[in-house]
């Protein structure tokens, strides 16, 4: 299984005291699982986790090490690009259409746009995110929620 990782879980990796932190940490070891996410991911998290560590809940140093670690070239993650308009037409129709954040379709754009050329044939296509309107959206792409 190939699954796209939004920001709102993959933060939660790094952030113990967080709801859902044992949950991402199990997807991301998950060897049988392909962990996809989209280049603005390292700006949205590194921005979380700067947030957080000003709030005293964590090292920004070493935090964001082990976010650039994971999506390093040999990281657990895999960072994908798409074309910039084709995301934003992509995008722009899911907030018309389904009133969801611009960055939660961001996310959804670049799953929809780049898992079907990823994933093997008969291979299933996941989406990882912690936002229900986000996860209904992905479920009407035909993307399984992990």
């Amino acid at each position: 299984m190939i699954v796209y990782l939004d920001s709102s879980v993959l933060a939660r990796a790094y952030l113990h005291d967080e709801a859902g932190h044992d949950e991402a940490v199990a997807l991301l070891n998950n060897e049988e699982i392909g962990l996809i996410t989209g280049t603005w991911t390292r700006i949205e998290v590194s921005g979380a986790l700067i947030r957080v560590a000003k709030a005293g809940r964590g090292d920004v140093k070493g935090l964001l090490q082990l976010l650039d670690a994971d999506l390093a070239m040999d990281g657990l993650v895999t960072v994908v690009a798409a074309e910039q308009a084709q995301i934003e037409e992509h995008s722009l129709a899911m907030v018309r259409k389904h009133g969801i954040r611009a960055m939660d379709a961001w996310h959804l754009a670049v799953a929809a746009i780049t898992l079907p050329d990823l994933a093997e044939p008969r291979e299933d296509v996941g989406f990882a995110t912690r936002d229900a309107a986000q996860a209904t959206v992905a479920k009407t792409l035909g993307l399984a929620l992990v």
